[in-house]
């Protein structure tokens, strides 16, 4: 019994949080190209963390994730950049800031989308590869927040605990009728 007790007591330690995210869907619509560029067309959603932090006086949510099309073409994921992490703006007229968010599609690396500064709360820019300049408006919204994913941890408990119980059941004593 010493025994199931330390090893209750070391996964109550080892038990974590679990983890949840907030995903945003957003659009972007070309109105108007730049340097020869292409017309572009953005729709996805991004998947941040759930912890605010400030970001030069604003809240923001880091983006841990990204999926969509640019165009029609799937976009892969994010473009990292080391130390360098892309935040969600959830306070303030704008849900990208000035350093925006990059990311890869098809065979395009690093294409840059992020609020165009200097102009109206609902501007917006894309850049990449040399053919692709533009600026537009774009709309974001929260989805809710996906659902929590149980740590290992917490199955690991509930099967000791299920254990523990089918041991002292096991283990109790038995009692006999006698009958005179």
């Amino acid at each position: 019994m010493n025994k199931l007790a330390i090893g209750i007591a070391a996964l109550a330690a080892c038990a974590a949080t679990p983890a949840s995210a907030a995903e945003f869907v957003f659009t972007f619509d070309t109105t108007s190209t730049l340097f020869g560029g292409a017309p572009q067309t953005i729709r996805g959603v991004f998947t941040t963390s759930d912890t605010p932090v400030d970001r030069f006086g604003q809240t923001g949510l880091e983006i841990t994730g990204i999926r969509g099309t640019i165009n029609d073409v799937a976009i892969s994921g994010l473009f990292a950049i080391a130390n360098n992490p892309y935040y969600y703006i959830t306070t303030g007229p704008t849900f990208l800031d000035g350093s925006g968010v990059r990311f890869n599609a098809g065979a395009a690396t690093n294409i840059a989308f992020f609020h165009q500064d200097g102009v109206d709360a609902n501007t917006y820019r894309v850049n990449g590869n040399g053919t692709i300049s533009a600026f537009g408006p774009a709309t974001s919204s929260r989805l809710g927040a996906v659902a929590a994913v149980p740590e290992p941890s917490t199955w690991a408990m509930m099967l000791v605990g299920f254990g523990g119980i089918g041991a002292s059941m096991r283990c109790r004593r038995r009692q006999t009728l006698a009958l005179a």
